[in-house]
């Protein structure tokens, strides 16, 4: 099997637009796994539906499980995919919830095959003995996530010999899992320590990934968050009104960041003229492009030179993460 790209998502529509305009190809390359949020839009599943019939994927309730109290909403998304021609199977935590794993691992089957299991990098020896105590399950029926949470105040170069080793140090070639990915991300929270304009911001999980899995004797799948911190916490609206219009483009080892300005307020600068600038800004990079059939780069060339509008922050979220999504598929080895 070829080395796979194991990309963190959430439940919101725009994610779900991201995923729906995917090339085949870079589908080939990508298993999804959908993180669900505290209150999942109706138009997430109905768009997956629509868009992602075949494609296979993970589904992750940890979150919304621990903040409603039950199952009820990752029971319907998981039920409701699946029903409609999405095969998914559901994701456990060998440092999760008991309640959840529980109600995961009644999901098991319905779909497709076995299940995903996240284990922290510094449990990973644990992770064999406890697959088998759960009801004897098979672990060639698992895929490993091994998570290493977040990298982006570390130099790749000094961690990926950390991560290789630790791998090596429990898993050998012949291992006896499904596959084995390493999850980590780097994408910045927010905008705020950045200057106005361009900024370069490195993939250091990108990075340190493709570093690591050179001294690790057998395939690891990459996994990261997208071009966005993994935060599941809604913003609250008035966050989100005087928030700069700012663009995320991921290009080889870094993603171009050009922040803007708010809205409203004494300086603020209409969102379509922002929206505008940055479409023909990032057209004019030397970087820009070079994804076959990239439907993200797709709709910045409409929004710098099309006529009518330029998108809204719903759109431009929907976009960013295809390009994200189509140029790691792309880049895998």
């Amino acid at each position: 099997m070829p080395i796979r790209y194991i990309p963190v998502v959430r439940t919101k529509a725009g994610e779900a637009d991201a995923l729906g305009n995917l090339t085949a190809a870079a589908r080939a390359r990508t298993f999804p796994l959908i993180r669900l949020t505290g209150q999942i839009p109706v138009t997430f599943q109905k768009k997956m539906i629509a868009n992602c019939n075949g494609f296979p994927m993970a589904i992750d309730g940890s979150y919304n499980f621990l903040g409603t109290g039950g199952p009820a909403a990752y029971n319907g998304l998981f039920k409701g995919l699946g029903a409609n021609g999405v095969p998914v199977i559901p994701v456990l935590w060998i440092r999760g919830d008991p309640a959840y794993n529980s109600a995961a691992l009644a999901l098991v089957g319905l779909y497709g095959h076995g299940f995903v299991l996240n284990v922290p990098l510094a449990d990973l020896p644990l992770a064999l003995g406890w697959v088998t105590a759960v009801e004897g399950w098979n672990p060639n029926n698992i895929d490993l996530l091994i998570d290493v949470g977040g990298v982006a105040e570390h130099d790749p170069a000094a961690m990926a010999p950390y991560v290789s080793h630790t791998i090596n140090a429990t898993l050998k070639p012949g291992h006896p899992w499904r596959s084995v990915a390493v999850h980590s991300w780097s994408a910045p929270k927010d905008h705020g320590p950045l200057k106005a304009g361009r900024n370069d911001v490195p993939r250091r999980d990108w990075r340190m990934w493709d570093q690591a899995r050179l001294a690790v004797p057998f395939d690891i799948d990459y996994s990261d968050c997208g071009h966005v911190h993994p935060s599941l916490d809604e913003v609250p609206g008035f966050v989100m009104g005087n928030a700069t219009v700012s663009v995320r483009y991921a290009v080889d080892n870094n993603w171009i960041i050009y922040k803007g300005s708010p809205v409203s307020g004494p300086n603020g600068i209409d969102m379509g003229a922002q929206y505008r600038g940055h479409a023909k800004a990032l057209m004019a990079d030397v970087a820009f492009g070079g994804v076959a059939g990239c439907w993200g780069d797709g709709r910045i060339q409409h929004y710098a030179n099309g006529p009518g509008g330029t998108g809204g922050r719903a759109q431009w979220a929907a976009l960013l993460l295809n390009r994200h999504l189509s140029l790691t598929a792309a880049r895998l080895p």
